[in-house]
């Protein structure tokens, strides 16, 4: 190992600068490129579980999810616990089973601890303490609440009635960022507050937020004031819905943005309870009836000593009438519609301009026979009455577009705007990505450069000889040549051998 390491060093020591600086930066990407690849292909995205959640609720909940093996991330300060997106509705279950976060708030768990010599005044503190961390907990469960604070005072009970002393209640609530509380969620608050108090009123509960705002209305002292409130809500609910039906009906007759519609709506909220008893002496009806007959004998002596008798009848009528009576109860309702104020304005026609001409359409007011036809509908949608005292007013005037066009040329210039910039924002992108593969290109050359100049090039391959047709081979004709100076030597040596043996015995010799 310690010898492959070492020639490895060697090679790098050998190398050129230029060499080891463009393999050490290609490295460099390389690894970003893996590290990069990880990441993605892990995809991990992790969701809020608990957000401002107190110091001595963070800790329990980090021992469980530690002890249930799931990763966790800190954030806010160590406030905010987030885990992975798909395990949220499972942890926050399993969370609950253990029965945490508990938030700071004792509930009715109290009562799990409580020991055998609990004094009465004890038990009563508990049982309000518990009461109060339950409530906080059902009002911290809503969707605009991040946390709440409830305060309870129970009298103790008196001897007499006119002693005694209505509990109260005072709940402080933090919203979430941006949430606001409408009259329906504040009343709907108070209500639960009072049903889970016994002896509590909805108007003895008092609603803060944390910035000291007051959120429930201050009707305890004076009732008539949420009487008008309420009044004043149902007017305009009616005012809204009858407003809706009339408005809709002209924007599909004559189009949307052409007619305006308003209506006043005067409710009676008069209270009125009246009985009515009535007695009809000509209609007798017989309740009861008695009667008694009675018979008398009346016995006389004669002259002679005899008797004669006689008897009397007596009838005796005891009949009772009783005159028919019909005795009605009648509450009015409230809130019943007392009369209605009706107005509509809408607008006219629109000529367009000759062929050739610029000009603006020519304004023509509506006609008496189409202002007649749309108030007969109108009337019929919402009800009118002229026996109740209703009142209606249709004019057709001309409407004043030059706003709608001022505000439409803002918006296209705002629209044209945003387009170039998009372009922009494009363009810019692709050069950006061009730019970038020029230069990585620039060093992609000069590395596979230096390493050619590092690196010896590899032997050429040797090519094959090139296929050649094969010609029919002619016969060769020996040609006639001059005889060599070999050739004549060799007939010499034949014909005279004596002289030539002396030829070479004399350069022998010399």
């Amino acid at each position: 190992m310690y010898e492959l390491f070492k020639r490895v060093v060697d090679t790098v020591k050998r190398m050129p600068p230029n060499l080891r600086f463009l393999i050490v930066i290609s490295s460099v990407f390389v690894l970003a490129g893996t590290i990069l690849i990880y990441s993605l292909a892990r995809n991990i995205s992790y969701g809020v579980l608990y957000g401002s959640l107190p110091p001595e609720d963070v800790g329990a909940v980090i021992d469980e999810l530690e002890r249930m093996n799931i990763s966790y991330r800190l954030s806010a300060g160590g406030s905010m616990i987030s885990v992975p997106a798909g395990k949220i509705g499972e942890v926050r279950v399993r969370l609950a089973s253990a029965g945490v976060p508990s938030g700071g708030v004792i509930g009715y768990e109290i009562f799990d601890r409580t020991s055998i010599g609990t004094t009465d005044f004890v038990q009563k503190l508990n049982y309000r303490r518990a009461l109060e961390g339950e409530l906080m907990r059902t009002i911290s469960g809503l969707s605009e609440v991040a946390a709440a604070r409830v305060h309870i005072v129970i009298p103790q009970e008196k001897l007499f009635v006119e002693d005694e002393i209505p509990a109260t209640a005072s709940v402080v609530l933090k919203l979430r960022a941006g949430a606001r509380l409408d009259k329906r969620k504040v009343n709907g608050i108070m209500q639960l507050v009072a049903a889970g108090v016994e002896g509590l009123r909805p108007e003895n509960v008092t609603m803060l937020d944390y910035s000291g705002n007051l959120l429930s209305p201050n009707t305890a002292a004076d009732p008539t004031v949420a009487l008008s409130g309420r009044q004043l809500e149902l007017q305009k609910a009616v005012e809204s819905y009858l407003q809706s039906k009339a408005q809709s009906l002209l924007d599909r007759v004559i189009g949307p943005g052409r007619s305006i519609v308003r209506i006043n709506a005067e409710l009676n909220f008069e209270q009125v309870e009246k009985t009515i008893e009535e007695y009809d002496p000509d209609n007798l009806t017989i309740v009861s009836q008695e009667r008694n007959e009675e018979v008398i004998t009346d016995n006389s002596s004669t002259g002679d000593g005899g008797t004669t008798g006689s008897q009397t009848k007596k009838d005796n009528s005891i009949i009772n009438y009783e005159v028919n009576r019909t005795v009605q109860h009648i509450v009015a309702q409230t809130g019943n519609i007392k009369r209605l104020m009706l107005s509509v304005v809408v607008d006219g026609k629109y000529a367009p301009p000759a062929e050739g001409e610029e000009t603006e359409p020519v304004f023509t007011p509506r006609s008496a026979e189409e202002l007649g036809q749309l108030s007969s509908v109108v009337r019929t949608a919402v009800g009118l009455d002229e026996d109740r005292g209703d009142s209606f007013e249709m004019v057709s005037v001309q409407f004043d577009r030059q706003y709608f066009k001022d505000e439409q040329e803002q918006l296209d210039k705002l629209e044209q705007r945003n387009f170039f910039m998009n372009i922009g924002k494009k363009v810019l992108q692709v050069l950006g990505l061009l730019v970038a593969l020029l230069i990585l290109r620039r060093i992609w050359k000069k590395v596979v450069a230096a390493v050619k100049a590092w690196v010896p090039p590899a032997p050429p391959r040797r090519k094959p000889p090139p296929l050649i047709e094969e010609e029919p081979i002619e016969p060769i004709i020996p040609e006639k040549r001059k005889p060599k100076l070999v050739d004549q030597m060799s007939e010499v040596a034949k014909e005279r051998p004596d002289e030539i043996a002396k030829v070479i015995r004399t350069m022998m010799m010399e």
